[in-house]
């Protein structure tokens, strides 16, 4: 919360577009987060929308037109970004569940990864 506030005097001081548009992103997770929270368990809905907004981040950082989807790399952004800790395998289930509704072709790993194109993230069917 330490981290929101300083985030915020920034900003007022900056004024710069992105950094709002970033702040705002971080609000979002913020409401699923006291979702989550007040429930004690995230339910599904909420770790659906928490996985959106990870795969949305992880598009936005990519350079080239391919983004490769895990569930170590959506969990990852979650820690990193958001300090959430969800089990990997709740992840997972969730990306495979997104990776066969937009047919995203599954790489042949150990671990499940897909490849998904950039231009196809804001169309992807998350429910």
């Amino acid at each position: 919360m330490i981290i929101f506030l300083n985030e915020l005097k920034q900003i007022k001081q900056t004024k710069c577009k992105s950094q709002v548009i970033l702040l705002l992103k971080i609000l979002k997770v913020f409401k699923n987060i006291i979702i989550m929270y007040m429930e004690n368990q995230p339910d599904k809905e909420a770790l659906i929308k928490l996985v959106k907004q990870a795969i949305e981040m992880l598009c936005e950082k990519n350079i080239s037109s391919v983004v490769i989807l895990s569930s170590y790399k959506v969990n990852s952004i979650l820690k990193d970004n958001f300090a959430i800790d969800i089990r990997v395998d709740r992840i997972g289930r969730v990306l495979s569940n997104v990776a066969k509704r937009n047919q995203l072709k599954r790489l042949s790993t150990r671990i499940p990864k897909y490849q998904l194109q950039i231009s196809k993230v804001s169309s992807l069917k998350y429910f």
